[in-house]
């Protein structure tokens, strides 16, 4: 190709690319009141990501260069993050989803969650944290299922008592934590409220 016909195509794209850019981003923007932003603005940066793998020479470059198994294992990668990041389940698909630096906006009011609270032989309390006795598990849900959440304080309870065992858990209690965002003047929104919702007695097996 001579140097007067890669002008021509060089102005063509830097034309059309930011056209179809723009176009892309005005009908993410009006399906975005239907479907959720979350879900179009990834679709639209997905689009972005196809159009510079397609258009942009250091990305076409970059793929040329690849071995075959290279380009493989480098569309699998790619794949896998685009299906985790569609799934909106970043806990259970981690790492192939996008990782959020800020917190998201809670809209519910109180803002609640459940602790597991155990009580020793000395009659001590201690706070049974998955994190801190198993320390290879980095961050940890409790399950909604019941006979899921008795079997991890069952287990939990156990590993305690192994690293305790001069000081045993006797029972152990789920509380249900809950802090108002917008408590009223006479409320305290440093004091979250506690609710026990089941107690389990270690000692007996129960």
């Amino acid at each position: 190709m001579t140097k007067a016909a890669r002008a021509p195509l060089r102005l063509h794209l830097a034309i059309i690319i930011p056209v179809i850019v723009a176009c892309i981003a005005l009908i993410i923007w009006k399906i975005s009141f239907v479907i959720p932003l979350l879900v179009a603005g990834q679709a639209y940066l997905l689009i972005i990501v196809l159009l510079a793998f397609r258009y942009w020479p250091p990305m076409i470059r970059l793929v040329k260069r690849m071995p075959i198994p290279h380009r493989m294992v480098f569309g699998l990668l790619i794949g896998g993050m685009i299906i985790g990041h569609f799934t909106l389940s970043s806990r259970k698909y981690f790492p192939f989803v996008a990782w959020e630096i800020f917190p998201v906006v809670r809209e519910e009011d109180p803002v609640t969650c459940r602790e597991i609270i155990a009580t020793t032989a000395s009659g001590k309390n201690v706070r049974l944290l998955v994190e801190q006795l198993i320390p290879s598990i980095v961050q940890f849900n409790l399950p909604a299922d019941p006979v899921a959440t008795k079997r991890l304080i069952v287990a939990l309870a156990k590993i305690y008592n192994e690293k305790h065992a001069d000081d045993p858990v006797r029972h152990v209690d789920l509380m249900l934590m809950a802090v108002k965002l917008h408590p009223s003047p006479n409320e305290s929104r440093f004091q979250p409220s506690c609710e026990l919702l089941k107690r389990y007695d270690i000692s007996s097996g129960r």
